[in-house]
């Protein structure tokens, strides 16, 4: 519910920058032990999306990574 009022109804209007949910990828669920499948974000997954918003916030001072 709060990810419909942020992102699609715009509840973020007086913040400096958009806010954004992060989810897990889609991917098979872990009902077995036959591999290793992620159910939620990894911290690499954290950290890039952190980033990306600090880079757009800020590009002198936070430069792209990619």
């Amino acid at each position: 519910m709060m990810q419909q009022v942020i992102e699609v109804q715009g509840g973020f209007k007086y913040l400096d920058l958009e806010p954004k949910t992060l989810t897990a990828k889609d991917h098979r669920p872990a009902y077995g032990s036959d591999g290793d499948y992620f159910s939620k974000p990894s911290s690499e997954d954290v950290f890039d999306a952190v980033y990306s918003m600090m880079h757009q916030y800020n590009p002198t001072q936070y430069p792209s990574i990619y």
